[in-house]
């Protein structure tokens, strides 16, 4: 480990040993409210509350999303500019199962830590809440929106049962179908009806007929949000929303068209109407992962004692709105493991909660922290970095 490196580390360590109580405490607050996405209002309350008393200013109602919010600290200039990305939003019924409490306090804790450790750092060290990244995709309105146009890299370190610092994801688009048909009595006379749920089944049976024809990253899942009242009573209305995802937008909304078109057939056959919706204008794009910030942040890790488990980039995937902001400007989203759970569980809910969760996520905090300081004051790897995204996209 050199000694400039030595230096920084505990520099940076020494300023994240003054705020760790205070930021694990915030991580079990947030995980108590466990707030849905676009309602994170007590965990944007919280961080604001934190940042502010850091001295940093505040901008709200980010692209008018009323839970997000930019924090910055400047020096001298707004550039280099680099962000680090407070994911708020709990999934329902399973609470922070997904971690977004620890991601919240640990990219929070960066910026305060880099700030704090080089009070006289040229640029803007900056903090953004970002709403309902489960569903929703706050991240993807206000990328629409130019939010983060200026940063030189947007981070965050996603809690999992791996620590990868390469993990591409699939892009995600929303369809929603709604069967209107006509009701009966069940029983008396089910002639004089037309049944909207019939309608959503045959769809379901038709979009599991050529699910197989995909491929191999093509997904469809899908629920019956709305099926009828009561059994005796033929369905005049039934909701369905699926989920599609690919390896690529387009591949994506191809295959939403095809659930469409399922739909249709559906309605037609059994003589209803149908009201579709493909959601293209949140439609979440396939991350793009900057390899030449995380080639960086890889060393960083091992640096930190941090083991990376880098496995297939490609293998099990989700899907994240942090991949339309990748496509504009660098960009990370490595994960750390804090337990063997897997993420989306409720084993993961209880871990994100846990001491020895965050005490991995310091961890990630002090990484942030480096690859900031290092991006921040060093041009020549910001120049690298917005090369390599110029060339990934013209690909």
């Amino acid at each position: 480990m050199s000694p400039e490196f030595e230096k920084l580390k505990s520099r940076l360590q020494k300023i994240l040993k003054c705020e760790e109580k205070e930021l694990f405490k915030l991580a079990k607050k947030i995980h108590f409210f466990s707030e849905p996405g676009f309602q994170e209002y007590k965990t944007s309350q919280l961080l604001i509350e934190y940042l502010s008393k850091n001295n940093f200013e505040i901008e709200t109602n980010l692209a008018g999303l009323k839970t997000s919010f930019r924090a910055y600290s400047r020096v001298k200039s707004k550039s280099p500019a680099v962000g680090f990305l407070a994911e708020m939003d709990a999934l329902p019924e399973l609470g922070h199962a997904c971690g977004h409490n620890l991601i919240a306090v640990s990219s929070a804790g960066a910026g305060v830590i880099l700030r704090k450790a080089f009070p006289e750092l040229k640029g803007s060290v900056e903090i953004f809440a970002c709403p309902a990244e489960e569903r929703g995709g706050g991240k993807i309105i206000m990328n629409r929106a130019g939010v983060f146009d200026h940063l030189d890299l947007a981070i965050l370190v996603h809690p999992s049962d791996r620590t990868e610092i390469f993990k591409l994801s699939l892009a995600l688009v929303e369809v929603e179908l709604e069967f209107i048909g006509r009701s009966a009595h069940a029983s008396a006379c089910p002639e004089k009806g037309i049944n909207a749920l019939e309608c959503a089944i045959q769809t379901f049976n038709l979009v599991s007929a050529f699910r197989s024809q995909l491929g191999p990253y093509a997904r469809i899942n899908g629920i019956i949000r709305e099926g009828g009242t009561a059994p005796n009573i033929i369905p005049e209305r039934a909701r369905v929303e699926f989920w599609v995802r690919d390896l690529t937008l387009e591949q994506a909304l191809n295959i939403a068209e095809m659930v469409v078109q399922a739909g249709k057939s559906s309605a037609k056959a059994l003589g209803a109407k149908l009201k579709a919706r493909i959601n293209r204008k949140n439609a979440y794009a396939p991350f793009l992962p900057n390899r030449t910030a995380g080639k960086l942040l890889w060393e960083i890790f091992e640096k930190l004692g941090v083991i990376v488990e880098q496995g297939d980039e490609k293998a099990e995937l989700g899907s994240t709105d942090l991949g339309n902001l990748s496509h504009r400007v660098p960009a990370l989203h490595p994960t750390i493991k804090i337990s063997s759970a897997p993420p989306h569980s409720p084993g993961f809910a209880v871990a994100s909660a846990q001491m020895s969760s965050f005490e991995m996520m310091k961890k990630a905090i002090l990484a942030m922290a480096i690859l900031g300081y290092m991006v921040m004051t060093d041009e020549k790897l910001r120049k690298k970095m917005k090369k390599e995204l110029k060339e990934s996209r013209a690909k």
